[in-house]
């Protein structure tokens, strides 16, 4: 039999291919993975020598990370004389933004392998690591530059830490769950729940003055990383109110219930039905065997279920920080199983609850290499349409293929965005310097959508009063994303015609996505499809 550190280290090999596999998917399209973009530019925007972004959406400990990441790639490349200095710079992340964004990407990458090393060390051991590895929603959201996986591990981190102080004593080790609790409410809200498994740690070990001291530092671990939610407090209290009332009141698209949706959808997705079930039974027996104790460890994922589930925002991502436990759980009862098994039964029962989610993951990562819709119709645009046309995009702001904009359009968005929260006061300069002189250059607009407010739009009247020479269609069963006006359907088949198409189904069929999401990968379904983004068609104004 291998050793453990053989085995751990084959899982966190198997952990960080499926992690890199695909991970510079879309580049450099702006809305790939939307999201990426608005913290880049907030983070670039901290070059100015203002360190308060002005916008608390997020808090702000990601966006430094993402400033350091780029003030190191800015440093690295005057070294090597990549950059002769800030123009340089600048103008390399303006017209196409690709290596920023991958950095971005590659921290993700990084903390969700470590988050699978973690597990290592949690209840379940090798069994948890082994199904983290290749849960397909931790997979999938390792490779997205945002703030959703580096809050999950550091989750994980700060809840192993108070488990093993109940369970070794010392007031150091609580404290720096208190800590790295901070911190990761510092990357996200969410993580504030760990108060909670904390203080039961504390009271468990019957120790007042940790107890006491523990929210402290842990308010200071979110001050040292967003302390100007502190500084700027009526601007910190405006957008976290925002927050919590985007997830009590939805987004664009009613999937009912938070806590239906996440139990028999995006868990079911994540872990296998097989899956969930041997987790909720490892839970079961962790709370059976050891009580209140349990609490320590699993009672983050209970109440942020709870929490998550009330509201009408139910974005499948939501339920990342609940991953890892339920990896845990499940690995507790497949260690159970195994002390019971001989060691071929003991790796069968492994294959069983890990062969869907790791099914999923495969396929992700093939969509993720495969290329994209929206990469494909710029290229055929940018070799066949004349430089500064105007194109009309019905669908999604995310669905628009992937073009250099103008200066005239990257105006009207910053405008359009003007005041927003998400465009911090950082946008791409009115002049030609930060453009690609050799690409072709468009107008891109968008048909207007009821609840999308911020892109550049037309409404119908004005389309039909003065057709432009160029009109895409979008279609995926993203049912909101890309839902097309039957008016506009109408005008395109009374007065253009169809010049070049691509499509990213390979096959007809159910598919399941995330609706509330404009990601255009599914969640199941996946061998209908042969790449990512939506099915595109380009219309011509007919002669």
């Amino acid at each position: 039999m291998p050793s453990r550190r053989a085995l751990l280290v084959a899982i966190v090999i198997v952990a960080l291919g499926l992690r890199l596999a695909g991970v510079q998917f879309g580049l450099p399209m702006a809305e790939a993975r939307p999201d990426e973009q608005t913290i880049a530019y907030q983070a670039m925007k901290f070059g100015r020598g203002d360190l308060n972004p002005h916008s608390f959406n997020y808090p702000s400990l990601f966006k430094y990370i993402v400033f350091g990441l780029f003030g190191g790639d800015y440093a690295i490349g005057r070294l090597l004389g990549r950059f002769a200095g800030q123009d340089d710079f600048l103008r390399d992340f303006f017209a196409a933004d690709s290596e920023f964004r991958l950095l971005m990407r590659l921290w993700s990458v990084a903390m969700g392998t470590l988050g699978v090393a973690l597990l290592a060390r949690a209840p379940g051991r090798l069994w948890g690591a082994a199904l983290l590895a290749v849960n397909f929603l931790h997979v999938r959201d390792s490779h997205f530059g945002v703030t959703d996986t580096t809050m999950t591990t550091g989750v994980t981190a700060a809840a192993l830490l108070a488990h093993r102080y109940t369970r070794d004593g010392g007031p150091r080790l609580l404290l720096g769950a208190a800590f790295v609790a901070g911190l990761a409410t510092s990357v996200k809200y969410n993580a504030a729940l760990l108060v909670a498994p904390i203080l039961l740690a504390a009271i468990l070990r019957r120790d007042v003055r940790v107890a006491a001291a523990a929210p402290v530092v842990m308010l200071g671990g979110f001050l040292l990383g967003t302390p100007y939610a502190l500084l700027d407090l009526p601007q910190f209290v405006t957008d976290f109110r925002y927050e919590l009332s985007h997830l009590a009141e939805g987004h664009h698209v009613d999937v009912g219930n938070g806590y239906v949706h996440h139990a028999l959808q995006t868990l079911p997705a994540s872990m296998g039905v097989v899956g969930l079930v041997t987790a909720l039974v490892g839970l079961g027996l962790a709370f059976r065997r050891h009580g209140l104790r349990a609490g320590v460890i699993y009672g983050f994922p209970v109440l942020y279920f709870l929490a998550i589930g009330r509201g009408e925002t139910a974005f499948f991502r939501y339920m990342l920080p609940v991953v890892p436990f339920l990896c845990m759980g499940a690995g507790q009862a497949l260690s159970a199983l195994a002390r019971r098994s001989r060691p071929a039964g003991a790796v069968l029962n492994l294959a069983l609850v890990a062969a869907v989610p790791l099914y999923s993951s495969l396929h992700a990562d093939r969509l993720f290499l495969a290329g994209d819709t929206r990469s494909e119709m710029g290229a055929w645009i940018e070799a066949n349409v004349p430089t500064d046309s105007v194109i009309v995009h019905a669908g999604a702001y995310t669905g628009a293929p992937m073009v250099q904009r103008n200066v005239a359009n990257n105006t009207r968005e910053y405008e359009a965005k003007r005041g927003r929260a998400d465009s911090a006061g950082f946008r791409k300069p009115d002049d030609l310097r930060y453009y690609e002189a050799e690409r072709p250059a468009y107008d891109v607009l968008f048909v207007r959508k009821e609840g999308i407010d911020f892109a550049s739009q037309l409404d119908l009247a004005a389309l039909s009063a003065s057709p432009p020479a160029y009109i895409e269609i979008e279609a995926s069963p993203l049912e909101f994303y890309s839902s097309v006006p039957p008016e506009i359907q109408r005008l395109v088949d009374e007065r253009y015609e169809l010049v070049h198409e691509a499509s990213a189904r390979r096959s007809p069929g159910a598919a399941r996505f995330d609706q509330q999401d404009c990601f255009y990968m599914p969640v199941a379904g996946f061998r209908h499809f042969a790449r990512m983004g939506p099915d595109l068609r380009l219309y011509q104004l007919a002669r």
